[in-house]
């Protein structure tokens, strides 16, 4: 089997990647055992990192004149506009519907330093990268989504909340999307020397410990001091 530069990437964070797969939140997920509170804080906070994400899309399509690359950067934007977020709006209305006990309200919600420091790094990343860097650093993102859903997706889960946003991260949509990803990851590295690749792989590692640092604010309910 053909080990492609997209395999690579991901291989150079193994690691970090098998521990943001087996993270405690997604565990209890699979359980249904985790507190309705933690995912309802997970999807305020999520909510407002793809805002921010959407606007790191709409940036990177200024930084590569490959029309493919820009349509596929436009149809990953109108995934999460369209989609991704109304889920997630969906699911919130029908939380917050029975969680009025929760401490997690919408008037005390804001950005945790978390989701403040990975949004700053991809709009950094959009604004002064190479479209090779942009990609890499956007790439865990919906990889290790795909693949938490398509693990979550092989137990039984009874909470009609989880199973539902389960189901929409492993679509075939969702599918489509990383395996282009992928392809462009491979095409991107083919004419680079290996210290682009090198810098390629530590952007995707880099991303992956923000994706990793994500799941333990959500679980936590906020930043550890």
């Amino acid at each position: 089997m053909t080990i492609t530069f997209a395999d690579e990437m991901k291989q150079h964070s193994i690691k970090r990647w098998q521990k943001i797969l087996n993270h405690k939140f997604l565990i209890e997920i699979s359980k249904d055992i985790l507190p309705m509170d933690k995912f309802l804080f997970y999807l305020e906070q999520d909510n407002y990192f793809l805002q921010v994400f959407s606007r790191f899309l709409q940036s990177a399509k200024q930084k590569t004149t490959d029309y493919q690359m820009k349509e596929w950067l436009d149809d990953v934007y109108k995934s999460t506009v369209d989609f991704e977020m109304k889920m997630q709006r969906e699911l919130l209305g029908t939380i917050s519907s029975f969680s009025s006990n929760s401490a997690v309200t919408k008037q005390n919600i804001s950005p945790t330093d978390t989701i403040l420091e990975y949004t700053h790094y991809l709009l950094q990343i959009s604004s002064s990268g190479t479209i090779n860097e942009i990609v890499s650093a956007m790439a865990p993102c919906p990889w290790t989504y795909l693949e938490i859903a398509q693990l979550l997706s092989k137990h039984h889960i009874k909470n009609e909340a989880y199973r539902n946003w389960v189901q929409f991260y492993c679509s075939n949509e969702s599918q489509k999307q990383v395996k282009e990803l992928k392809q462009f990851l491979n095409a991107l590295s083919e004419n680079e020397n290996e210290n682009s690749k090198y810098v390629m792989k530590n952007h995707f590692a880099f991303a992956c410990n923000y994706e990793y640092s994500f799941w333990d604010m959500a679980y936590n309910l906020g930043d550890n001091d």
